[in-house]
């Protein structure tokens, strides 16, 4: 009978509390109070890192671009001061932040500031995500927790996780030594070695992507990082094969990363021969850099797109939008493309063949716009020879293209954008 008594007695004070005309206040103070209270308990712990705070930034809801470290320093006159690996490492920019109350405490960059705004200005200042799009970042902050040790974001707009850490040392010296981390760490192609596996591991901006298994049931996963000094963090751990896995560490006279969780998984660099590289990349045309033999040639075609009231904006070997080898490029507002066929013969020779065709623009740019120049110069359907050389076969800044049978032939290109005029 005493369990029966126990619940009489419970329904008993339920229906007697619900009576009572009053109730008491279950906290102390009103809700705009304790806002208040958090916000300067938040802004407090924010201000208060003497040297600032290394931000772990990850814009975009899929976190498809990976992640980049930003510095920031806070101080109580409500000016943050901004530095990113992306800069120079003597750059900062100073601006305006707050943290307020919206639906939770809101950390918030409020006027524009040219290096944190880069991850989410629409006008594309990094040329990759387009125009109206950029690299999709946040700019206001959910604080979901803020001690002296970490404090952890989480982006309005997209939801990603950003996490804080107080920064140590000096923040020239931390910037240079991820970019020299980067560059020492950068490669095109991998292959994770596990479990007595090779598993294939390419790579996008900062993610790898793992495949394996068999062709018709093969799974794909991406796993997006940061850089650090010594290696690579992933923004969440992922699973491999059964493995899971949350980074890498580097060893650079070896050249060989070596996972954080198990040290007999190996992330292996693989340097493809230099005309593999070519053809599965797009290379930028500059003017500066073609030589006297040929640069008449691409003159032509820009006299053709003025003819037409336009510019030639940029001018690239790779993939055309279709998804065709081609010579591609853009003329005022038009993106057009004349396609080619490749021969790879020994690992620094191409053979650039003209397939005498195109999309629509690139036909009308070839028949009407002096675009049949620059087919000559490059390999007509005759098809040209030429060698390929590079500064760094690991990692190409550039890559030389000089004709086998006139040296006095040849064109130099880049990984990177380079737009009109056309000068490197």
């Amino acid at each position: 009978m005493k369990k029966i008594y126990y619940l009489l007695y419970l329904a008993t004070a339920v229906l007697f509390a619900a009576c009572t005309n009053e109730e008491d206040d279950l906290f102390d103070t009103s809700s705009a109070l304790r806002a208040d209270a958090a916000i300067a308990a938040d802004t407090k712990i924010l201000t208060d890192a003497a040297n600032g705070w290394v931000m772990e930034y990850f814009p975009e809801a899929q976190q498809s671009y990976g992640g980049y470290n930003v510095l920031l320093k806070f101080g109580t006159d409500g000016k943050v001061t901004v530095a990113s690996e992306l800069y120079d490492n003597s750059d900062v920019t100073t601006s305006l932040y707050s943290v307020k109350q919206s639906a939770g405490i809101v950390l918030s960059f409020d006027t524009y500031n040219e290096i944190f705004h880069f991850f989410s200005d629409p006008s594309d200042p990094a040329g990759v995500g387009g125009n109206g799009y950029g690299l999709e970042g946040d700019y206001d902050f959910l604080i979901l927790e803020a001690t002296a040790e970490k404090v952890t974001l989480k982006g309005k707009k997209t939801g990603g996780i950003a996490i804080l850490t107080p920064m140590k040392g000096d923040w020239e010296e931390y910037i240079l030594a991820l970019q020299n981390a980067e560059e020492e760490m950068s490669f095109q192609k991998m292959q994770l070695e596990m479990n007595g596996k090779v598993i294939p591991v390419s790579i996008s901006f900062r993610t790898l992507t793992f495949t394996y298994g068999e062709e018709e049931n093969s799974v794909s996963v991406v796993a997006s990082y940061i850089q650090t000094p010594t290696g690579y963090k992933f923004y969440e751990p992922v699973e491999v094969d059964g493995v899971t896995l949350s980074g890498f560490t580097f060893n650079a006279e070896a050249e060989v990363f070596t996972a954080n969780d198990n040290s007999t998984i190996k992330l292996v660099p693989v340097i493809p021969p230099l005309n593999e590289q070519f053809v599965t990349g797009n290379w930028y045309f500059a003017y500066s850099e073609i030589s006297e033999a040929l640069q008449p040639y691409f003159a032509m075609a820009a006299n053709g797109s003025a003819s037409e009231g336009e510019q030639i904006l940029y001018m690239y070997m790779g993939l055309s939008n279709d998804g065709t080898y081609s010579f591609s490029f853009r003329s005022g507002n038009y993106i057009g493309s004349l396609y080619y066929n490749y021969t790879l013969t020994e690992e620094d020779e191409i053979t650039l063949t003209f397939a005498l065709s195109g999309d629509n623009n690139g036909i009308y740019y070839y028949n009407n716009c002096n675009y049949n120049y620059i087919t000559s110069a490059i390999g007509s359907s005759a098809g040209a020879t030429y060698k390929l050389t590079t500064d760094n076969p690991k990692a190409p800044s550039f890559i030389t293209l000089t004709s086998t049978t006139n040296p006095a032939r040849y064109f130099t290109l880049y990984p990177n954008l380079i737009a009109y005029p056309f000068i490197k």
